[in-house]
C-alpha cells in the first residue's frame, strides 16, 4: 500500500493540528495551575498578615495595660502609652495595606533609616534565636544529653563537663580507688 502525496500531506496536517491542540491544552492547564497557586499564596499571605497584625495589636494592648498600672503622668506611663498607640497604628496599617505596599514601606524605611532597620533586624534575630532555643529545650526528652558546644573547647571537655553536671565519673579520669601512689 503506497501513500499518495495528498495522503501524506493530510497525515502531516493532522499531526500538526494534534500537536497544536496538545500545546494549547497544556498551556491552558499550566495557566490554570499558576492562577490557583497564586490565589493560594495570596490567601496564605493575607492570613499571615492578619496574624502579624493581631500579634502587634496584642503587644500594644499589653503595653496599654502596663501603662494603666503605672503612676499617672509618669515618664514610663507616657512612654508605654505612646508605644501602645504607635503599635495600634502599625497594626491598623498592616491590616489595611496589601503585601506589596507593606514590602514597599519596609524597603523605603530601610533606605531612609538604615541603622534603625539593622538594629530592628538584629533585635528580631536575637528574639527569634531565644525563642528557637527555648522551644528546643522544651522539646528535649528527659534525660537527654545537654549540648555543651563551645567554640573554645573540644568535645572531650564537653563530655567531662556533662559528666560533672550529671555527677557521674568522667570518661577521661580514672575513678579513685582509694590507693595513693
Amino acid at each position: 500500500m503506497t501513500n499518495t502525496p495528498e495522503q501524506s500531506r493530510d497525515s502531516t496536517e493532522t499531526a500538526k493540528d494534534t500537536v497544536k491542540d496538545l500545546r494549547d491544552e497544556t498551556l491552558s492547564t499550566v495557566q490554570d495551575l499558576k492562577e490557583k497557586a497564586m490565589a493560594e499564596a495570596g490567601q496564605r499571605a493575607e492570613a499571615g498578615k492578619a496574624t502579624v497584625a493581631d500579634e502587634i495589636s496584642g503587644v500594644g494592648n499589653a503595653l496599654r495595660r502596663a501603662a494603666d498600672e503605672l503612676h499617672k503622668g509618669s515618664p514610663q506611663e507616657r512612654t508605654f502609652g505612646r508605644m501602645a498607640t504607635a503599635l495600634a497604628d502599625l497594626s491598623d496599617k498592616v491590616r489595611d495595606k496589601d503585601l506589596g505596599e507593606v514590602a514597599g514601606d519596609l524597603s523605603s524605611f530601610a533606605r531612609n533609616n538604615p541603622l534603625a532597620f539593622l538594629g530592628g533586624a538584629a533585635l528580631l534575630g536575637f528574639a527569634g534565636t531565644r525563642l528557637a532555643r527555648a522551644s528546643q529545650r522544651d522539646a528535649a526528652p528527659a534525660g537527654a544529653a545537654v549540648d555543651l558546644g563551645d567554640p573554645w573547647h573540644d568535645d572531650e571537655d564537653d563530655e567531662a563537663l556533662d559528666a560533672a553536671i550529671r555527677q557521674q565519673p568522667s570518661p577521661y579520669r580514672a575513678p579513685a580507688t582509694g590507693e595513693t601512689s
